[in-house]
């Protein structure tokens, strides 16, 4: 590896300080080759926190064993010391699912009374979800639970706060058993005892949650170092600070870096990257000049070949596409496993006996959901809502009136299998991917979502997501 300049003073502030550092690194950066030679250049006990399993197997086979040292993501880290204080605990994701519907429905009772009654448990599950990886104690504020229905965009209900507020504390004074965001919660509010280590290097520092960033605090090391980029900040829907690096800077005194060289992009696709964020990547000096084009439908049909990724702002218009791919031959599936999931969990809340009279009820729900949203004045959840009733209404038309709803699930199902052909992604589900060529579906649509932001972190995100796509991109970016 020849290092750039802005790698030797980081290892010189490493070796040479005690210092904690925040390190602003550029897609392609070699920001986790840099990482893993700081790992060699201490041989003291150093903790490597990475974003998930893929990355953690493949940093053990890549990096030197060291006395006292451990590569984990934080759910590992999280788990592994529950383990060590409190013992084995039962870990069941459906554990806020059953202390919903304990809450709320009928004792003995299995079905749901109504469509109300089914929105509303829905609407709660993600309520306390979300204030698990928010509230930094067993006490949940009502101006931060305001903060949170606002933020990421949930359904409301008369008595909501006392809901969360209720099951929030029966989650916490149960830790015989654990779901998921447990194993983050519990070290962080509890006083637990804490594995000590010399180092902590938190990659992917940009997505930490409030109480991901206060678990590795409990850490009390000797010195942290973050690396992340705010500019690839696109998670604050799922409940990662929007400005975790600057809340990491301040929060633990730490001096910031740059790793901007970036040895992914061409020149043309850092000057297109440049024009959403000035200043904050640069060309390597030896890469290829690149090109940005435009495509229009007098161009003829689009030949996806080689190295391709197809990225959109919303799914729609992917699956849209996906269809007349598949239609001309052309093998491919949609990235997002997840999102086939809630389209299904649609389908089968309208619980239709066949797909034209799932079709009222899609439209049904859409009038009524917009108009929540709109009296809200919520432009976010209004595109939601298009977005899933558009996505699935392209896969009723697939399908016979008559037919049963389940050939609806069986088909999201099976576009949203990944592994198959070219890959269309919205530019969330395509964070850390890279190909040789970009194609961006409906670019217009990263405008649209800009100009509709209300607050100033929403215009900083979808500058950002909009930066995440244009960087995925090696060689070739091609807005259609």
């Amino acid at each position: 590896m020849e290092w750039s300049h802005y790698s030797y003073a980081l290892f010189d502030a490493f070796q040479q300080t005690n210092a904690n550092i925040v390190v602003q690194a550029s897609p392609g950066a070699g920001k986790t080759t840099n990482i893993k030679h700081l790992w060699t250049l201490d041989n003291r006990a150093t903790v490597y926190l990475v974003f998930n399993k893929h990355n953690q197997l493949e940093a053990e086979t890549k990096m030197p064993a060291k006395a006292g040292s451990a590569i984990k993501t934080l759910n590992g880290l999280g788990s592994s010391i529950l383990y060590n204080t409190v013992g084995r605990s039962t870990l069941d994701k459906s554990k806020v699912n059953n202390i919903v519907r304990d809450m709320l429905r009928e004792p003995h009772s299995r079905r749901y009374q109504s469509k109300a009654d089914q929105e509303r448990e829905f609407a709660l599950i993600q309520a306390v979800n979300k204030a698990k990886m928010l509230a930094l104690s067993n006490i949940f504020e009502f101006a931060d639970y305001k903060a949170m229905v606002s933020l990421y965009d949930m359904n409301e209900y008369p008595g909501m706060y006392d809901h969360v507020c209720q099951a929030l504390l029966a989650s916490d004074n149960n830790v015989d058993v654990i779901d998921f965001n447990d194993q983050i919660r519990f070290p962080a509010i509890f006083d637990l005892h804490m594995p000590q280590f010399h180092n902590v290097l938190v990659d992917e520092a940009q997505d930490l949650s409030p109480v991901q960033a206060l678990m590795v605090s409990k850490l009390q090391a000797d010195r942290y170092v973050f690396v992340g980029d705010k500019r690839q900040s696109i998670y604050a829907f799922r409940g990662a600070m929007s400005d975790s690096m600057d809340y990491l800077k301040a929060e633990f005194n730490a001096v910031e870096l740059p790793l901007s060289i970036t040895y992914r992009c061409a020149k043309a696709i850092v000057n297109e990257a440049a024009k959403i964020w000035p200043g904050d990547i640069e060309a390597w000096e030896e890469s290829c000049d690149g090109s940005v084009t435009f495509h229009n439908s007098d161009s003829g049909p689009v030949k996806y070949t080689g190295d391709v990724i197809i990225l959109c702002r919303t799914n729609a218009p992917l699956i849209k596409l996906a269809y007349e791919l598949l239609r001309n031959g052309t093998p491919c599936h949609v990235r997002g496993r997840d999102i086939g999931e809630g389209l299904v969990r649609l389908v089968n809340q309208q619980d239709a006996p066949n797909i034209r009279t799932l079709i009222d009820c899609l439209s049904q729900w859409r009038e009524i959901e917009i108009a929540k949203a709109v009296k809200r004045e919520d432009d976010d959840k209004v595109q939601s809502i298009e977005d899933k009733y558009e996505s699935v209404m392209l896969f009723c038309s697939k399908c016979k009136l008559n037919g049963d709803p389940q050939i609806v699930i069986d088909s999201i199902n099976d576009l949203f299998e990944q592994g198959r052909g070219v890959c269309l992604s919205t530019v969330h589900k395509a964070k850390g991917l890279e190909a040789e060529s970009v194609y961006l579906l409906e670019a217009e649509l990263f405008d649209l979502f800009k100009s509709k932001a209300r607050q100033m972190y929403q215009t900083v995100q979808e500058k950002n997501i909009k930066y995440v796509a244009v960087t995925r991109a090696k060689s070739q970016l091609i807005y259609m």
